[in-house]
């Protein structure tokens, strides 16, 4: 057992992370720590850290925990032991990406098939945590339910990292669970409420374990009684998936682009629609027996990397339009042609842009410096039946997003077009 300081405050220090989780008079979950995430080490201290906790976690009463985030403006939260977790768990995942900013980090659930990882991504309701319970039931090896860290290599390929968490389900179990899948969840419980149970599983992948991803299985849960069926899913669909779930905010948007669509491109993509968790589980086994062809690689070529500290400075800036100046794309900006989908990060790594198809013609003439005029005649020339009038104040709306969206600037200096 780990040793409780006398006057009640620790420093959780967990291994690969920056910033601790600060416990004020709530030793009583050490033990729910050390059940939740039984492979990610973690040491006790009363000593100042720097930088600040990430978490503190304040007990306030039997069973009872007062939760303040690392952000000052959001007011603390009063939970019980395994919601004050369970929210200690996202704290963690973000502090995670603050150590390893190189890293993505997708809100998905990881399952391994023969030698790699199938992923589940987050949609609310769809049961991806409970059918990770069912998989892990049946011994397929558990990387997490909830957030995968992401590496990717030289070569281009994607590694799914295990974060050592224990699973947890949402409860009460529906009645159409089996008795046997009923009688593994009693044996596995650890710690629950009315509404979670958090399991402690025999095949959960100790933490820093790293497989490859070979699939990315969307879940769509009905309320029906047909068998489970899969679909292939498109690139574009999987692509807004993966940046919807992904949360590694601090990281440049060029490097979440880039990566996302590299996995659009190794990895299978399907949609999985079921009613019923345990038959879903047999079908996927029987999916997953095999896997047609090697790991593919993607090349990534010098993926961008910026400081949190410079990215948070550009989001300070309000950039203006001026009709009159002439544009160009701003250095760094990283595009991604998906089934004729055209993204676009801006340089500043703040964010990505689907462009829609008029914008993606506007952007493709700026490949050359040109000013509103200029790109309102050659689109008038491509589309002589519309009106000039319209296409100028299209053109127009459309610069303004992208020189506020960081994703042109003026090709020269306000003195320059004076002068």
């Amino acid at each position: 057992m780990l040793k409780v300081s006398p006057n009640g405050d620790q420093n959780v220090l967990f291994s690969g992370l920056d910033a601790p989780v600060l416990l004020k008079n709530a030793e009583a979950l050490l033990p729910v720590l050390e059940q939740v995430l039984p492979s990610w080490p973690f040491t006790l201290t009363q000593e100042n850290c720097a930088p600040a906790p990430c978490m503190t976690i304040t007990g306030d009463g039997p069973d009872t925990y007062l939760c303040q985030t690392g952000d000052p403006d959001q007011p603390a939260r009063r939970w019980d032991a395994v919601n004050a977790v369970c929210e200690m768990v996202v704290a963690l995942a973000w502090a995670q990406i603050q150590s390893n900013p190189s890293w993505l980090c997708l809100h998905c659930a990881a399952v391994e098939f023969r030698g790699r990882l199938v992923l589940f991504p987050n949609r609310r309701r769809s049961g991806k945590s409970t059918l990770t319970a069912v998989l892990a039931q049946r011994g397929y090896r558990v990387f997490t339910d909830d957030f995968l860290p992401v590496q990717i290599d030289d070569k281009g390929a994607m590694f799914g990292v295990a974060n050592g968490i224990n699973p947890r389900l949402r409860l009460p179990l529906p009645d159409s669970f089996s008795d046997d899948f009923r009688s593994w969840v009693d044996r596995c419980a650890a710690f629950e409420n009315a509404q979670y149970g958090y399991l402690a599983i025999s095949s959960l992948a100790a933490r820093g374990s790293m497989l490859p991803i070979g699939a990315i299985v969307v879940l769509d849960r009905q309320d029906d009684d047909k068998d489970p069926n899969l679909h292939d899913i498109s690139s574009v669909d999987l692509l807004d998936d993966l940046i919807t779930q992904n949360f590694a905010r601090l990281a440049h948007s060029g490097r979440i682009l880039m990566a996302s669509h590299a996995v659009t491109q190794s990895a299978a993509r399907y949609r999985l629609n079921y009613s019923d968790a345990e038959q879903a589980a047999d079908f996927l086994e029987l999916q997953f027996l095999s896997w047609p062809k090697p790991v593919t690689y993607v090349p990534l070529h010098a993926l961008p990397s910026q400081s949190v500290a410079l990215i948070s400075a550009m989001q300070n800036e309000q950039p203006v339009f001026d009709p009159e100046l002439t544009y160009q794309r701003a250095h760094g900006t990283i595009q991604a042609c998906v089934d004729e989908q055209l993204y676009v990060s801006d340089g500043h790594g703040l964010g990505i842009h689907r462009l829609n198809p008029g914008s993606s013609v506007i952007w493709s003439i700026l490949e050359e410096h040109m000013n509103l005029v200029e790109i309102t005649d050659l689109l008038s020339v491509a589309f002589p039946d519309e009106c000039t009038t319209r296409i100028k104040t299209d053109c127009a709306k459309t610069l303004q997003q992208f020189v506020q969206s960081h994703l042109i600037v003026p090709a020269c200096s306000l003195e320059e077009k004076v002068g």
